[in-house]
């Protein structure tokens, strides 16, 4: 062809595209150009608006996500990395307790413990807290490009506002953070295999990571067998019932490959098969069991009997409820229109019965529900530019103006609204609203941990046994002294029995009666008592019946804790009778003027 022909050729193709643009309206050319999105990212003209309001969503979570350490479990959780390190082992048995030492400890956190003592290592718990809000924030930047691709930026903004504060509330240093992100690459890995079939085999890779850090991956197999169950669903379907035919790009073949490596990858951890049926533990507990943990603990309890006894007045129960309802409604005008999607039915139906039975699970289905209320409202989208498409033909020479005036209103308002919250976070008011007294900031909630007393307890000629109350102190006690020093009972559930947990409680209730039996039966083989730790908030009754008690000796106190010794180990290392006026002070908790 000349340079001629290929000039007007060139001018031709240019008038086609022209007039092909200005036959579709501004809303349309939206839906259309998302639609046809084949890359892995948004196109370069869509990105500095998305790239907006995806840094605010993103610094806004970094925000919420970032205060003061206050949970528990991280302090046995650093000590068992510290060990791992040293020792160039996983636990197998029980390093921690003298009364379950010869119980088997399957230990699947132990990646996720490597890598806070390496962050606890370089930074301290400062780090810990900015590595929490960072992962967060990317579980919810993964998120973002996993769903919703045909919504304008401002309103799938919105769409994550609901999920990121019942995340929020969860936001602890504990392997659940992993598993968050695993799960959002997961699903986005899912959301992109019609265009790039091959990214399927990121999932065996996904899963040896998540088996080694969280007993959680399991989580992951279940996305994966609705996935498979929604491909048959489709194929079985034909295109009827309002359900489109499965995709050509992923054959049987493809599928069968991924899902044998996947298969492969769940026993790729140090406990093999009782690795991969360790998750029918936990399970168990709060099913079967649910009766036994769910008053004694928090994260295992109902939402619904949580709302039983104390109302919506929480801010992060209250968005989840919020939550389902929207999610939940926004099938409807999609079943209406004949346009069932199976994958995210049955996802919303299997997380909404996981929340439902314990509280921990609230922040997992919080994610999945994020991304199937962004999906959904983005097939609205694509159905409203449709229908308009086809009842108004080439829109009026002012439609694009109008849809300039419209996109600049929603787009100012949705900014409005995040820099509304990013101030409540600065200012103190969203913690207020949340109502946990928690801060804008780093380090460790003040007068939280029992440091001092550990460190008292486990200083030399002290007894090698305690008895810690709360069990979440715990922890604290294993940090600076184990496993040379060993605890009666933790918060470990995976290792501890419930025949523990009662016999740890019926100890509790004999200290609050000031009886003297119980202690003997917590004696090592040299007939050395246990040190007595207990927490000056959950534990004052304990307290009150130890002082109370000739045979034991207040021996350390202050605002957090008690260690209270017998007067026989007392006397022969000299310790004098401690002040209890520090307990009448407990942190987080208003003075009793009868104490």
């Amino acid at each position: 062809m000349s340079r001629k022909g290929k000039k007007s050729s060139s001018k031709a193709e240019k008038r086609v595209s022209r007039k092909t643009r200005e036959a579709v309206p501004p809303a349309a050319g939206l839906a259309v150009q998302m639609d046809q999105q084949s890359s892995l990212f948004p196109r370069v003209s869509l990105l500095p608006i998305e790239l907006f309001f995806l840094s605010l969503l993103l610094i806004w979570t970094f925000l919420v996500a970032c205060f003061p350490l206050r949970n528990m479990d991280i302090w046995w959780h650093l000590r068992t990395g510290q060990l791992i390190l040293e020792r160039g082992t996983v636990p197998y048995f029980d390093w921690f307790t003298f009364i379950d030492y010869d119980r088997p400890w399957i230990d699947l956190h132990w990646g996720f413990q490597i890598l806070v003592t390496w962050l606890y290592r370089w930074g301290g718990v400062d780090l810990l807290i900015l590595a929490k809000s960072f992962c967060l924030a990317l579980t919810i930047g993964v998120a973002w490009y996993a769903s919703g691709r045909s919504l304008s930026a401002c309103w799938k903004a919105l769409c994550w506002v609901l999920p990121v504060i019942c995340l929020s509330g969860r936001s602890v240093v504990r392997p659940e953070m992993l598993s968050l992100l695993y799960l959002a690459v997961w699903m986005y890995v899912i959301s992109r295999l019609p265009s790039h079939p091959r990214l399927i085999y990121l999932i065996p890779l996904i899963t040896f990571l998540w088996v080694n850090s969280h007993a959680l991956f399991v989580l992951g197999l279940v996305v994966s067998g609705l996935f498979v169950l929604d491909y048959l669903i489709r194929h079985w379907a034909q295109g009827r019932f309002g359900i489109e035919a499965p995709s050509d790009s992923l054959s049987v073949i493809t599928l069968v490959r991924a899902g044998v490596l996947t298969v492969i990858a769940c026993f790729l951890n140090p406990y093999f098969e009782q690795g991969v049926l360790f998750p029918l533990t936990l399970y168990e507990k709060f099913s079967v069991d649910q009766a036994f943990y769910s008053v004694r603990v928090g994260e295992f309890q109902r939402p619904l009997d949580f709302i039983r006894q104390h109302g919506l007045g929480n801010l992060f129960l209250l968005s989840q409820v919020l939550l389902a309802i929207l999610t939940f409604c926004s099938f409807i005008p999609l079943l209406i229109s004949r346009r069932v999607n199976p994958f995210r039915i049955l996802l919303f139906m299997a997380f909404t019965h996981l929340a439902l039975k314990a509280s921990r699970n609230t922040a997992i289905f919080a994610l999945i529900s994020g991304m199937i209320l962004s999906d959904n409202l983005s097939d609205w989208v694509r159905m409203a530019v449709s229908r308009r498409v086809q009842a108004k033909g080439v829109p009026a020479a002012g439609s694009s103006l109008r849809y300039f005036e419209e996109s600049l209103l929603q787009n100012g308002s949705s900014a409005l609204i995040f820099l509304f919250l990013m101030i409540s976070v600065f200012s103190g008011y969203w913690h207020q609203w949340g109502g946990e007294e928690k801060v804008l900031g780093l380090g460790e909630q003040e007068a939280w941990y029992a440091h001092a007393a550990s460190e008292f307890a486990g200083q030399p000629g002290m007894p090698d046994r305690a008895f810690v109350s709360n069990n979440g102190q715990a922890a604290v006690y294993i940090f600076h002294n184990g496993p040379e020093r060993k605890v009666f009972f933790d918060g470990r559930l995976e290792v501890n029995s419930k025949e523990t947990f009662q016999l740890y409680e019926q100890f509790q209730q004999q200290m609050s009666y000031n009886m003297s039996g119980w202690a003997y039966l917590l004696e090592d083989e040299n007939g050395q008592l246990p040190a007595i730790i207990l927490d000056s908030r959950f534990s004052r009754n304990e307290i009150n019946g130890l002082l109370n008690n000739p045979q034991w000796q207040l021996v350390f106190a202050d605002p957090v804790a008690a260690v209270f010794l017998d007067q026989k180990t007392a006397d022969r290392l000299e310790l004098p009778l401690a002040d209890p006026t520090p307990l009448l002070y407990p942190p987080g908790m208003k003075v009793l003027k009868s104490e």
